[in-house]
């Protein structure tokens, strides 16, 4: 049976490799002083995360004298999807989905443990760019239309953990990572019913990834 090769690390400075994840999309929301404002029922308006997943390929540059540190870039399509629940007084009102199928570029900086055992541990940091395709950004939203659109274009702060285990043929990571949104993703509109309650939309994402590297 063929071994790991102990010294990959220092034979070459890049790899590629490919990423399936699963993901928790999820908000931080703020409401509008117009909420506090209304004179009807609408009591409340609360963020609900939901399960969404993505996949990819990556690439990375390994550098430092004992090749501990890495620079990777990944390529993801993400799918997922962020509600948004409104209640009345004295019933419960729609729950407003905000779908998203975005393109996703994550570039961030790992730091490695040693190797015993073929195992190791890392920590991670850096920023993530995402194109929506699904944004109804451009959409004309009238006065009481249940919509609540977000920005095409959202840049993310994240960073994570997770091990690598090194086979016969490759490296296989299992990470956890945590994306928060840089900027306000709301498209607000201040007349509307639904958006015109909102002040800012932050988006966030939680991920578990599989990562398969050369």
């Amino acid at each position: 049976m063929a071994q790991p090769d102990k010294n990959i690390d220092f034979r070459k400075h890049f790899f590629w490799g490919i990423a399936f994840c699963g993901t928790q999309a999820k908000m931080k929301m703020k409401l509008s002083p117009e909420f506090y404002k209304r004179t009807d029922s609408l009591s409340s308006i609360k963020p609900l995360g939901q399960a969404g997943g993505g996949f990819g390929g990556t690439v990375a540059y390994k550098f430092g004298r004992d090749r501990k540190m890495e620079v990777k870039a990944q390529t993801m399509l993400q799918l997922h999807q962020r509600n948004l629940q409104y209640n009345w007084a004295h019933t419960a009102g729609p729950n407003l989905k905000i779908e998203s199928i975005s393109f996703d570029l994550p570039v961030d900086l790992k730091y490695y443990s040693d190797m015993p055992k073929k195992t190791r541990f890392y920590v991670l940091g850096g920023l993530r760019y995402s194109y929506d395709f699904q944004s109804n950004q451009g959409v004309v939203i009238g006065n009481s239309k249940p919509l609540v659109a977000v920005k095409k274009n959202t840049w993310y702060y994240e960073y994570g953990a997770g091990f690598e285990f090194r086979l016969d043929f490759v490296d296989m990571s299992l990470e956890l990572r945590m994306s928060n949104g840089l900027s306000n993703a709301l498209v607000r509109v201040p007349d509307s019913y639904y958006s015109g309650s909102l002040q800012s939309i932050f988006p966030r994402l939680f991920s578990i990834s599989l990562m398969a590297q050369n």
